[in-house]
């Protein structure tokens, strides 16, 4: 494998693939001419604002990003609501609050001496907020980039001696470029638009990056204050604990008691994370609601079957099997970093989480979602980043044995799956990254046009 640059080298040449990944995404949403759903468009429609930024912000926050920015403003006022995390919301309200807002008042006055909504909020605050969302957005996403970098050279050593021996990483203590490859992979996720227009996958994956950081420097107390903060952004943030599960039954097996307080610590972090928001709904809503009578009395599940037919199955029906080819790549590519690190101790509980986001997706959630809710896993892009460097021609008996078999007639269907498929064996990685290109453009436009998937 090639030797990188020092991290600096690194980082720099990062930031500009990163610059130029957001700027072609944000000029394919602009060439939407058409929506099929023009909800976005009653948000931003200000006489006192440039004609252009109403189109611009019109495009990039569709879909649930609405219910985001309404929320910031607002605050929650409908139970359906609390499907998402509170911190999302409130750090969209700071940020807007802080220092959108007063920017947009100094170059447009006219905004905060416009109309009031029935709530008492100025209508003109919305843009602060739409705009503090594309921020955040677009600087969480690059700084797990960053952070995907730096996690990858601390994880390096454990894949370098447990995986499979196809990957040929420098040994003479010289940098290679697979935290590199894996931070330029991010750059252009399957989550795509999702993590520059307004959504908290960018943060949410920041984040998380961080804990896994931590976590491989054995900082579990660090590491669960930031998966505490996953938690309060996605409620998908609580499988975290799985990582503190796992290292606490390593260290109960070794007696080392003082740093099994540290994992203990560090998982009711994730716990607490998780419940104070929903304590804080219980608080609101309870007595009156039917779910204060579960056994467990959680708003977030309940809304999410109640409201949002999540559940078992549910999302199994004829008319959702484009969602399902839209999310296969990602499940594909879950399962392919499986295959590869299930083996490797020291990865087993991110192994874990995966898989339960795959087998969730795939039976409980809305299937293609998990092109954006995966994007909080790092295994896949160190996966592909191997296999980009193990790539190569297999000998030359096996591919004259290949020809053989296609030789009759090429150009059939039958000739034609043959030769992609031995293709793809050899070039796992490159289909892989051509796929991520391909998706996230697609993506873009279908999401500027308000059509799945979202």
């Amino acid at each position: 494998m090639v030797v990188s640059l020092s991290a600096k080298d690194d980082i720099r040449f990062i930031s500009s693939v990163f610059v130029v990944v957001k700027s072609t995404l944000f000029t394919i949403t602009q060439l939407v001419l058409q929506q099929y759903d023009t909800s976005s468009q009653l948000l931003f429609t200000s006489p006192y604002v440039p004609r252009l930024l109403n189109y611009t912000l019109s495009r990039l926050l569709v879909w649930d990003a609405v219910f985001f920015i309404k929320i910031a403003q607002r605050g929650y006022v409908f139970e359906q609501e609390w499907a998402w995390g509170w911190l999302w919301m409130g750090s969209i309200r700071v940020v807007g609050d802080w220092f959108v807002l007063p920017v947009l008042t100094l170059l447009y006055p006219a905004l905060s001496e416009g109309e009031y909504d029935e709530l008492g909020n100025k209508v003109g605050s919305i843009y602060g907020y739409a705009i503090a969302a594309l921020i955040i957005a677009h600087v969480g996403h690059y700084l797990a980039v960053v952070m995907l970098y730096f996690t990858s050279r601390t994880i390096e050593q454990h894949i370098r001696s447990k995986s499979s021996d196809d990957t040929k990483l420098p040994g003479n203590g010289s940098q290679s470029v697979f935290p590199l490859v894996s931070a330029l992979l991010y750059v252009i996720t399957p989550g795509g638009i999702f993590m520059s227009a307004g959504y908290a996958e960018s943060l949410f994956a920041f984040c998380s990056f961080v804990g896994i950081y931590f976590r491989e420097c054995e900082q579990h107390i660090l590491a669960g204050l930031a998966f505490l903060v996953c938690c309060c952004l996605r409620g998908n943030g609580v499988l975290w604990g799985i990582v503190f599960l796992n290292d606490l039954f390593e260290v109960a097996k070794v007696g080392n008691w003082k740093k099994s307080i540290a994992v203990i610590v560090g998982g009711s972090l994730v716990g607490i994370g998780f419940l104070a928001g929903q304590i804080y709904a219980y608080l609101v809503y309870c007595p009156g609601r039917e779910w204060c009578n579960n056994t467990v009395p959680l708003i977030y599940g309940y809304v999410q079957s109640h409201y949002w037919n999540v559940g078992f199955l549910n999302y199994w029906r004829t008319w959702q099997i484009p969602n399902f080819f839209f999310a296969f790549p990602t499940w594909f590519m879950f399962y392919r970093s499986y295959q590869k690190y299930r083996s490797v101790p020291h990865l087993r509980p991110y192994v874990i989480i995966e898989m339960t986001m795959l087998v969730m997706s795939l039976f409980v959630w809305h299937v293609q979602i998990i092109t954006r809710v995966g994007t909080c896993m790092p295994l896949v892009y160190w996966y592909v980043a191997e296999r980009i460097f193990a790539d190569a021609p297999e000998e030359a008996e096996e591919e004259k044995e290949e020809e053989e078999n296609v030789v009759e007639n090429r150009w059939s269907l039958k000739g034609i799956m043959n030769r992609v498929r031995a293709d793809f064996r050899r070039h796992e990685g490159l289909w892989a990254v051509r796929y991520m290109v391909t998706w996230i453009g697609v993506q873009a436009v279908l999401y500027a046009s308000f059509i799945p998937p979202a």
